[in-house]
């Protein structure tokens, strides 16, 4: 016997996807902005502040190509259990 409680809705798994995607973001926005004023404040000299923000960035891409790897395989998996045109 199937439980259906232990397989998530597709809205569902989205939904969870997508709050994680902008928390990640906003992480990410405020955690470069303190990196910039501790650059600013502790080294003035030397900017290193954009190595962080270019490897923050690839982490985030990385993100954000799996959150659109699993939204499109949750629309195609309800689009052929739906079994619609």
């Amino acid at each position: 016997m199937s439980r259906p409680s232990m397989r998530p809705n597709g809205r569902l798994v989205r939904d969870a996807h997508r709050r994680s995607l902008t928390l990640h973001f906003l992480t990410m926005v405020v955690g470069l902005g303190a990196l910039a004023v501790a650059n600013r404040t502790l080294s003035p000299e030397t900017l290193w502040v954009h190595w962080a923000a270019l490897g923050w960035g690839v982490v985030f891409l990385g993100h954000l190509a799996f959150f659109e790897r699993g939204t499109m395989a949750t629309m195609g998996r309800r689009r052929r259990d739906g079994g619609g045109s």
